[in-house]
């Protein structure tokens, strides 16, 4: 099953389990019906109340108990009825709520939310495989859909603009516009400080006659939205990673940044929007080329909230500027970022597997009878006691520490498609449905960007 029921008073921040709670609150265990499951057969997140409508067999994205990233059947998605929910976020900006007997996944197993500490560290994906189905649509589909999201305007009763200072950007617009017919119509204010792209119809539009922008943009169901409704739309998810660095490449080139700061001696590298779904979104399509995002929002008087997707560290940078990089004048300077980071040696410490698997690592030691000084020798460290084990371990180390050991466990940890989040706050979200519904095989799903599943009886 998925899902899970009630929490109650809080220790040191963290709420736990309240088993004196109301048998009414108990009565359901699930997840809100606003949750986004990630499907495998489309490769996106699907809201579970939409995937409790469909007559469609589902697969979900799951964790294998090898620690990939496995396909996974869904059964039916049913509401169960009112339960107690509570909001979990995660040091990467990620959020989930749950009711009671959902469970989350450590690095020494499973843990129900009545149990979760603020502090711990659960399993989020590092990599999404692509989607079992796919499709390909033409790059100047990819291109357009990019820009229109960053810097586009398609309001009804106004015409379709995009607005840049960027002349690779206006060029890149002006070609892929082409492919439906449209020729761009350059205004330029000196006012705005920018230039004014109008995608106007090849013919005259008229009762059934839309334009043709206009109406791919209403079937990928982003006319008409704000910057602040705006998402990637469904179809972006499913097609191949070359796409999908392709449209990575042309939105961080609207709303992205990438600098290099001299001061701190590393890069900077961020996307910004008002639409906290929109960054989800492209959280997802990172982990797609294996990059790790982390979601900030940034509150400003009079104004909406801004979330800020940004990409740390050096390992995870040189990831995003190689395989996507950036198009047009942010282009220059992501190459520059790229060219300081290849100068530089990697030095994780946000990457790390908990400190916890430590006690495996001294339990495998004894075993084997290895002594501390020869194991601190071999991993070429200076033994210092207890120091060993006070911190994580990073997946390069581990894994020479498994080659060591000669122990599979451990090879299957410093490879595995998880990056270990760490718990920052857990609160109370109220009263709300819930549904549940049996994932095979796995047993277990990835929802807003967390693995979870419900407790086993």
């Amino acid at each position: 099953m998925v899902m899970g029921g009630e929490t109650g008073s809080t220790i040191d921040g963290a709420p736990q389990v309240n088993p004196e709670r109301s048998s009414s609150s108990r009565l359901a265990s699930g997840i809100p019906s606003s949750a986004r499951p990630l499907c495998a057969g489309t490769g996106g997140p699907t809201e579970l109340s939409e995937i409790a409508c469909s007559t469609e067999p589902q697969c979900v994205w799951s964790l294998g108990d090898d620690l990939r990233m496995v396909a996974s059947p869904l059964g039916k998605v049913v509401p169960v009825g009112m339960a107690d929910v509570f909001r979990v976020h995660l040091a990467s900006g990620r959020q989930i709520e749950v009711s009671r007997d959902q469970e989350f996944r450590t690095v020494t197993g499973w843990i129900p939310l009545r149990e979760l500490e603020i502090g711990q560290r659960l399993a989020i994906p590092r990599y999404i495989p692509k989607s079992i189905h796919g499709t390909q649509l033409a790059d100047a589909e990819i291109i357009l859909l990019a820009h229109m999201i960053g810097d586009g305007s398609c309001v009804k009763r106004q015409p379709i603009r995009y607005a840049s200072i960027d002349e690779e950007n206006l060029a890149a617009v002006t070609t892929a516009a082409t492919h439906f017919g449209v020729t761009a119509i350059r205004d330029e204010y000196a006012a705005a400080r920018c230039i004014t792209l109008r995608l106007r119809a090849p013919y005259r539009l008229g009762h059934g006659k839309r334009n043709p922008i206009a109406a791919w943009l209403d079937e990928l169901g982003l006319f008409g939205l704000r910057s602040y409704e705006k998402f990637v739309p469904s179809v972006i998810f499913d097609v191949g990673n070359d796409q999908v660095a392709l449209f990575l490449r042309h939105l961080w080139a609207t709303d992205g940044s990438v600098r290099w700061d001299e001061k701190g001696n590393q890069g900077r590298v961020y996307y910004a929007s008002t639409s906290r779904r929109l960054v989800d979104d492209v959280a997802i399509l990172l982990l797609r080329i294996g990059v790790h995002g982390r979601i900030k929002r940034v509150r400003k008087a009079g104004y909406r909230d801004c979330w800020f997707l940004t990409i740390d560290g050096v390992q995870n940078q040189t990831q995003f500027l190689s395989v996507a990089g950036v198009h047009g004048a942010r282009g220059e300077s992501a190459r520059r970022v790229l060219g300081e980071l290849l100068s530089l040696a990697s030095n994780t410490n946000v990457d790390t597997i908990p400190k916890e698997i430590w006690v495996s690592v001294r339990q495998i030691l004894a075993s084997q009878g290895v002594t501390y000084r020869e194991f601190a020798a071999a991993m070429n460290t200076k033994f210092c006691g207890s120091t060993l084990w006070k911190h994580g371990v990073s997946r390069s180390r581990l894994a020479k520490v498994a080659e060591f050991l000669d122990d599979d466990g451990l090879r299957v940890l410093a490879t595995s498609d998880v990056f270990w989040d760490r718990v920052v706050d857990i609160v109370d979200a109220g009263s709300q449905e819930v549904f549940t519904g049996p994932v095979l095989g796995a047993d277990n799903l990835v929802v807003d960007g967390i693995v979870v599943r419900q407790a086993r009886q």
